[in-house]
C-alpha cells in the first residue's frame, strides 16, 4: 500500500502528462439492465469497446501510466464479475484499479494526476469541469469513450411498449415517415445493447427489457442491411411521456396508441421496418406475452427502484446535450453473478403462433391461410447490449473518430 501511495505522490508532483485514466463499465465493457420474463432485474452483456481496449495497450506501450477508476463498490468485488477478473480476461496492461465507491471520480483523478480521462457518464464530465474550476492546476481533458466507434452495417429497431401496453412510434425528420426507433450498431456492440442505447439517444427513455423477435434483410436506398427487431419495454405510462420524452434531431414527433391506432397512423406514410414490426406483433400475438410481463413488472414495482444502464449506474440520458429524464436512484455496484464478458450461447426456441386480437378480419384470415404453408418462425436469444455522443475539452493526439445514422427507414 505504501508503494502505491508513494507512486501516486510522485505522479502528482511530476506533472509529466503521463497519466491516462479510464472508467470501466460502459467505457471498456458494455452492459445494460434487462429484466427477465418474470420481471426480475438482471443485466445483459453488451460487448466490448475494442477502440478503448486497443487505446489502453497503445498508450501503455508509449510509456504512459494507465489507471482504471470506477465508481463500483470495492467491497462488492469478487469472482468473474470483478473489474480485476475482466481486466485479466482482456489482458489489459493497467497499472492500477481504483474504486470511488459511488462517489464522483474528479477528486481521485486529481490525486492520480490524470491528464486525460475517458468516461461514459455525462455527470462525471460535469463534476470534473466543476472540480477543475476549484483547482486551476487540474489541467485534464475528459472524453467520451465512443468518440471513435464507427457504425456497422447492422441495425436494431423495435416497437416501444409503455407500462399500459400502448406503443410508441416516431416520425423521421428526413423523410417524414413514421418509423420504429433504433439505429446502427457501433463497433463492439451486440444487437440488444445497440437497441437499448439508440432508444436512450433518440427519446431519452430507458428500457427495462429488450426482447428480441427476429432478423430480416431490408433494402433502403438500394442498400440492404440486416435489421434486428425487438420489443422494448418501458416502466413509464402514456401519461408520463410528455414530461420525460426528449426527441433527438432525427425525429420530429412521436405517437402513442394501441396497435390498431398505430396501424391507422401508418396509413399516412411509414417505413418498411415499422410495417414488419406491426406484422410480427399481430402475427405472433406477442401482445398477450407483453401484457403478462408488464403485469409482473407492475406487481413488483413498489419493491424496486428504476436504475439507469450500466454497472457504474450512470444517471445521464447518454445522448450529448440531453438532461436526465427522471430522478432515478443510483445503485452503487453491479449485482453478483453478472459476467459482462461472458455472452451466453445462442439458443433457439419455437413459438406457438395464434392470433387472439382481430385487427383486421380479412387480413387475419389471409395470414392464417398463408401460415399453414410456412414453417414456424424460429427465435434466437441474444446475449445482449452504451456509450454516447462525445466531446473533448481540447485537441489531443489521442482519440478522434466519427459516428452517425440510424440505419435508414427501410422504406418501400
Amino acid at each position: 500500500m505504501q508503494n502505491w501511495l508513494n507512486k501516486i505522490k510522485l505522479l502528482k508532483e511530476s506533472k509529466n502528462g503521463k497519466v491516462i485514466t479510464f472508467d470501466f463499465d460502459n467505457t471498456i465493457v458494455f452492459s445494460h439492465e434487462n429484466h427477465d420474463e418474470e420481471g426480475n432485474q438482471g443485466y445483459a452483456h453488451g460487448g466490448v469497446n475494442g477502440y478503448i481496449v486497443n487505446l489502453i495497450k497503445k498508450v501503455k506501450a508509449k510509456g504512459y501510466t494507465v489507471f482504471i477508476v470506477t465508481s463500483r463498490q470495492q467491497s462488492m468485488e469478487g469472482g468473474d464479475d470483478s473489474v480485476q477478473a475482466q481486466v485479466d480476461k482482456l489482458e489489459l496492461p493497467v497499472d492500477g484499479i481504483f474504486f470511488t465507491n459511488g462517489e464522483p471520480k474528479a477528486k481521485k483523478l486529481y490525486e492520480l494526476g490524470s491528464t486525460i480521462h475517458y468516461d461514459d457518464c455525462e455527470l462525471e464530465h460535469e463534476a470534473i469541469v466543476a472540480f477543475r474550476q476549484l483547482h486551476p492546476d487540474f489541467n485534464m481533458v475528459v472524453k467520451f469513450p465512443d468518440e471513435s466507434l464507427k457504425d456497422t452495417n447492422e441495425v436494431s429497431k423495435g416497437m416501444l411498449c409503455t407500462s399500459g401496453g400502448e406503443y410508441i412510434i416516431l416520425k423521421r425528420s428526413d423523410t417524414g415517415e413514421w418509423d420504429a426507433p433504433g439505429g446502427h450498431f457501433r463497433e463492439g456492440e451486440t444487437a440488444n445493447y445497440a437497441f437499448f442505447r439508440e432508444i436512450r439517444e433518440e427519446t431519452g427513455l430507458v428500457l427495462v427489457r429488450a426482447q428480441y423477435l427476429e432478423t430480416r434483410a431490408v433494402t433502403f436506398n438500394n442498400n440492404t442491411e440486416d435489421i434486428h427487431y425487438f420489443i422494448g419495454y418501458l416502466n413509464d405510462s402514456t401519461d408520463d411521456l410528455p414530461k420525460i420524452i426528449q426527441l433527438d434531431q432525427e425525429n420530429t414527433e412521436y405517437f402513442v396508441g394501441d396497435l390498431v391506432e398505430v396501424e391507422e397512423k401508418c396509413k399516412e406514410s411509414c417505413t418498411q421496418n415499422l410495417k414488419n414490426l406491426i406484422e410480427m406483433i399481430a402475427d405472433d400475438n406477442l401482445m398477450e406475452e407483453m401484457s403478462k410481463f408488464q403485469s409482473k413488472m407492475h406487481t413488483g414495482h413498489s419493491k424496486m427502484k428504476k436504475r439507469l444502464i450500466g454497472l457504474g449506474k450512470n444517471k445521464a440520458t447518454g445522448a450529448k446535450g440531453l438532461k436526465k429524464v427522471k430522478d432515478f436512484s443510483r445503485s452503487k455496484s453491479a449485482p453478483a453473478g453478472f459476467g459482462v464478458l461472458e455472452e451466453k450461447d445462442e439458443q433457439k426456441r419455437k413459438i406457438k403462433i395464434k392470433i387472439l386480437s382481430p385487427i383486421d378480419e380479412k387480413r387475419k384470415k389471409k395470414k392464417k391461410k398463408k401460415r399453414k404453408s410456412q414453417k414456424r418462425r424460429t427465435y434466437r436469444s441474444y446475449g445482449s447490449y452504451w456509450p454516447y455522443g462525445g466531446y473533448g475539452t481540447q485537441e489531443t493526439d489521442i482519440g478522434g473518430g466519427d459516428a452517425g445514422g440510424d440505419g435508414g427507414g427501410g422504406g418501400e
